[in-house]
């Protein structure tokens, strides 16, 4: 009976069903409350493990003069909404820290979600995110509200502490360039042509997290910011006109980026090229090579000085310099119409410069079709703008292996004129005509070999010049230049690819007088096999062969020396 008893007393006041007499339950618990409502307040709480959450949030109310419904409790980034449930039913032990954040501001509820967990990283990388998560929360709970940032062609906004620091930098899909609710009057629908060649409106925010991807899979090389997806409720976002009306309602919701503000001193504009140190330099351009970068001007180069310690004598202060790119949402392109203007470095002397040791041995690790499979598997891409990032990969590897400079690599890779066609774009034209056509390919360009350091042999099955010849086909008339060999497979292959190119998305059936129109699934998008790199990789040798071959100086010729008469 007194168990009973005691059970029910416990019971009444918040307490475990549980025996707290018991032994196994009677552990003491100091729990560390980070405050981020009441910043600077930090506390400390002893409870039990056998207690409840009710009891918990009563003691944060008598530490902290808050109401109950003004603050939440989070351990681990989940918020303890089950005050039925104990302490330890949450998995928390001693001396563990719980985040203390703030609710509501009025009637309305401010917050910021994690959409896709994609910082599989250390875990300061994730409280690093986190933190400035909750950071912004207790901002918006303080009134502090998304400022607008008044340069650029689409919705960026600054997100601060309460401290008004910036601490994120936030893009939403729907206020990019062209996309319907662009707040600088750029409106259009979703999936429109974009300012660049190649992008469409809506996929900066996927191209944004995938640049923060590819660093993170080289181990943090190129120092781009932590980026994730976020979903953020707020009224001060852009919407359209016919929601305003419901903001009083349904406050907007916004999905986007979500980018850690960096400190830092400058942009690189405002500083000479030369003071950069020729690797930091030279990690922005192969950065932007690996993605196709088509936007990189002066002003999403972040430049941070670090004092560096002064000789004894030494009256002048020198600093080192590090650079931070920023800024990725025109980059993994359905084209290579980049021009050389595009990007900044093109120019910098530290880009004529032969590759270290080290930035070779990086650049031979990069495996493209490993960093892919990991863009295919969290950001949605189209397979066209994979492929392209891939053969921009695959002619890095094979220009640093072949001991060219990233000057030499980009006079491959960009127009020097808008209106003609780069050298890649000559490769790649060459390489679809040789693959549609059936074009016989040496069995050494395919996957055992496409990323060999050895430079190809000239004795091959065909010259180089026969592909530099070729013409693309005319409608109507025959193709007479190439000789076709096919066997019994191939001929499978052609014909099942053939069937495939004959669905359309519309599809007229006639049922008596009348014509139906049945809509049928479109086709999935076209990949592109291992022979079509293999025709690649083999393109992309003869321009690395090419370029090697201008840059040998020519003989020098003798000239006689003449004496004159009047010497004689």
């Amino acid at each position: 009976m007194k168990k009973g008893q005691v059970k029910r007393k416990f019971e009444s006041f918040g307490f475990s069903s549980s025996n707290p007499y018991d032994q196994r339950v009677q552990k003491e618990l100091v729990l560390h409350i980070q405050n981020q409502v009441q910043i600077g307040n930090d506390f400390t709480l002893k409870l039990y493990s056998w207690m409840k959450i009710s009891i918990l949030k009563q003691k944060i109310h008598k530490a902290t003069k808050l109401d109950l419904g003004d603050f939440r409790v989070l351990y681990k980034n989940q918020e303890l909404t089950l005050n039925n449930e104990d302490l330890e039913d949450y998995g928390i032990k001693n001396h563990v820290s719980l985040k203390l954040m703030a609710r509501k501001q009025g009637q309305q509820t401010y917050f910021i979600n994690s959409l896709y967990n994609i910082l599989e990283e250390t875990r300061s990388t994730k409280e690093q995110f986190q933190n400035a998560k909750w950071a912004v929360e207790g901002a918006f709970m303080k009134g502090i509200t998304p400022k607008l940032t008044d340069f650029g062609t689409q919705g960026t906004y600054i997100l601060e502490n309460q401290n008004h620091k910036p601490v994120a930098i936030f893009k939403p899909y729907d206020e990019e360039a062209f996309a319907p609710n662009n707040p600088r009057g750029m409106k259009g629908k979703m999936n429109s042509p974009g300012l660049r060649q190649g992008i469409l409106s809506g996929e900066g925010v996927d191209r944004e997290v995938a640049a923060y991807l590819i660093d993170q899979s080289s181990g943090h090389y190129h120092n781009v910011p932590i980026t994730n997806y976020v979903q953020i409720c707020h009224p001060t976002f852009h919407e359209a006109e016919e929601y305003k009306q419901f903001q009083h309602e349904k406050i907007p919701i916004k999905e986007g980026s979500f980018q850690l503000y960096i400190p830092h001193d400058d942009n690189v504009g405002n500083y000479g090229s030369g003071l950069y140190p020729s690797m930091e330099a030279r990690k922005i351009a192969i950065l932007d090579i690996r993605i196709l970068n088509c936007d990189r001007n002066e002003e999403n180069i972040l430049v941070r000085k670090k004092k560096v310690p002064q000789a004894t004598g030494q009256t002048r202060q020198t600093f080192d310099y590090f650079l931070i790119p920023i800024d990725h949402g025109y980059s993994f392109p359905d084209s290579f119409k980049i021009c050389r203007d595009e990007v900044v470095w093109y120019h910098w002397g530290q880009m004529a410069q032969q590759f270290t040791q080290e930035e070779k041995l990086f650049i031979e690790k990069i495996d493209p079709d490993k960093d892919i499979q990991m863009i295919k598997e969290k950001v949605q891409l189209r397979e066209i703008c994979l492929r392209n990032v891939k053969i921009a990969t695959m002619l890095l590897k094979i220009g640093a292996a072949a001991d060219l400079t990233i000057h030499d690599i980009a006079e491959m890779l960009y127009r020097e004129d808008p209106d003609e066609l780069s050298p890649i774009e000559k490769a790649v034209q060459t390489a679809e005509y040789n693959y549609n056509n059936n074009v016989r390919v040496p069995k050494v360009f395919f996957k055992e070999k496409i990323f060999s350091n050895n430079l190809i042999q000239k004795s091959l099955e065909f010259e180089s010049s026969n592909l530099n010849n070729l013409e693309r086909p005319q409608i109507n008339k025959p193709l007479l230049k190439l000789q076709i060999i096919r066997d019994e497979e191939e001929n499978k292959e052609i014909n099942e690819r053939e069937n495939q190119n004959q669905h359309s998305d519309k599809k007229l059936i006639r049922v008596g007088s009348q014509q139906n129109i049945k809509t049928v699934k479109k086709p999935t998008e076209k990949e592109w096999n291992e022979e079509f790199y293999a025709h690649i990789t083999y393109l992309l040798q003869q321009l690395v062969e090419h370029k090697l071959q201008e840059k040998v100086p020519s003989p020098r010729k003798y000239r006689p020396r003449y004496i004159s008469e009047e010497v004689k």
